[in-house]
């Protein structure tokens, strides 16, 4: 039995791709001897796996982890260790904003977290060790079993990939996590199975871009059949794919997604815009033309499909009409669920050297403006839904004391998309299927059937 190694405190941010290594390095820490606690007041170390896609998200990473030093100096907590997506591309804005940080872990060295947090407690003084490699250098293909899970028990996500090898602009994921490397299938299969035994009926499926998957060890993409393997484990009810490249998408997915039941018809597919200049000057690969023909075949092809997509606005160069375009794409209902992003100037990215640059005040009325004709498409689509019967997996309880449970609809994935409040007292994780019997315009009011 191993001895107790003192008690960890964690805060995960950003995607589910961040919580996932939360989750593996989560498992180690405790498979080691630390004790997992959930108060960061009198934790022996308190760990903040940071995100650092945006400005925003960079911020947000600077504030929590300020939060927890000032516990520190309270003496409420011991350490205070800053790992994940900031501290490779942006060291020096830790050390200078944050610098009574004990210890500071990329995210491509998260699988030394364990070994940091030791030394860090077999220390009689202040220890600073920073762990930082190339992403390139470096290529492993992260093993996530053996994971300490932070979803909720009847969902988690699973990953199949590491890194990115697209070049896009606006994007510096490419030089945080290095490039597209693809988990051996027998390993993703592995994990998937454990992540079921553990209780999960839905999984879900990221990537940086989930549909390059096999290109850069078959030389073939070769993703339906990992999804059709995945699908045959006894267990799992819902499989969820996120983050498909607009350019990847294969017929074979699409077959797939048609025919394979436990497959949900939804997929995330980020198109970040319509207008074909605009894609362009973004190196997305795409074209107007070419994801309007893509969205067609799969809705042709596919019963009852979600499409859920992002977008940005404000990107350098968006004249007003290429602005409108957009508008008017939205308008006619193409995508099922949106997001939207205001265009953010990275120091780091390609497009932070183009031209056309456009002022915020602009950025923020064209986001605004973006966002409330998507709100206003989907309380379209809600209200449409209204004596449909859904399939559903419930959350947990509502507020609501007339509908007392919250459930998400396999048109929705967590966190992000619509919530459906049903009738009755349903623990969570039970899958049911409901009778909308109201729009509420994000949410629905739904009866079992």
């Amino acid at each position: 039995m191993k001895t107790a190694l003192g008690t960890v405190a964690f805060v995960s941010l950003g995607c589910p791709k961040n919580l996932i290594d939360s989750e593996t390095m989560l498992g180690g820490l405790a498979s080691e001897g630390f004790t997992i606690t959930p108060q960061y007041e009198g934790a022996d170390v308190v760990v903040i796996n940071t995100c650092g896609f945006l400005d925003a998200s960079r911020r947000e990473s600077l504030e929590t982890i300020s939060r927890m030093l000032s516990l520190k100096e309270k003496g409420e907590v011991k350490r205070v260790v800053v790992a994940g997506c900031m501290v490779g591309n942006y060291r020096e804005m830790l050390e200078k904003e944050v610098p009574g940080a004990d210890a500071l872990v990329s995210v491509n060295d998260r699988s030394q977290v364990t070994s940091v947090l030791r030394e860090l407690r077999q220390s009689g003084e202040l220890t600073r060790k920073a762990v930082i490699s190339d992403p390139d250098a470096q290529g492993t293909i992260y093993d996530d079993r053996g994971r300490l899970r932070l979803t909720p028990r009847h969902y988690a996500y699973l990953r199949i990939s590491e890194g990115c090898n697209h070049t896009c602009s606006f994007c510096v994921i490419p030089s945080i996590r290095g490039k597209y490397r693809s988990k051996p299938r027998e390993r993703i299969v592995q994990e998937a199975r454990e992540l079921v035994a553990d209780g999960a009926r839905e999984l879900i499926v990221v990537a940086q871009d989930s549909t390059y998957y096999g290109l850069d060890t078959e030389n073939r993409k070769s993703l339906h059949e990992l999804l059709a393997e995945i699908a045959r484990i006894p267990e799992l009810r819902w499989l969820r794919l996120m983050y498909a490249y607009p350019t990847q998408v294969t017929d074979e997915l699409i077959d797939l997604l048609s025919r394979e039941p436990k497959l949900l018809g939804y997929i995330d597919m980020p198109l970040q815009h319509i207008s074909t200049p605009v894609l362009s000057r973004m190196k997305r690969g795409s074209a107007r033309e070419s994801s309007l023909r893509l969205i067609e075949r799969m809705r042709a092809r596919v019963p009852h499909l979600t499409l859920r997509s992002t977008f940005i606005v404000g990107f350098p160069g968006e004249t007003e009409a290429q602005f409108e375009e957009l508008c008017d794409f939205l308008k006619q209902g193409y995508i099922d669920r949106v997001g939207v992003f205001p265009y953010s100037d990275e120091p780091q990215a390609e497009s932070f050297a183009l031209d056309g640059k456009i002022h915020e005040p602009e950025i923020k009325r064209r986001h605004a403006r973006v966002m409330e004709i998507a709100q206003q498409a989907l309380f379209t689509r809600n209200e449409r839904l209204v004596g449909t019967t859904l399939d559903c997996v419930v959350e947990n309880k509502s507020q609501d004391p007339k509908y007392p449970s919250e459930a998400r609809s396999s048109m929705d994935a967590p966190e992000i998309d619509c919530t459906v409040r049903l009738k009755g007292d349903h623990a969570p994780g039970t899958f049911l299927r409901a009778r909308v019997v109201r729009s509420l315009g994000f949410d629905l009011l739904a009866e079992p059937s």
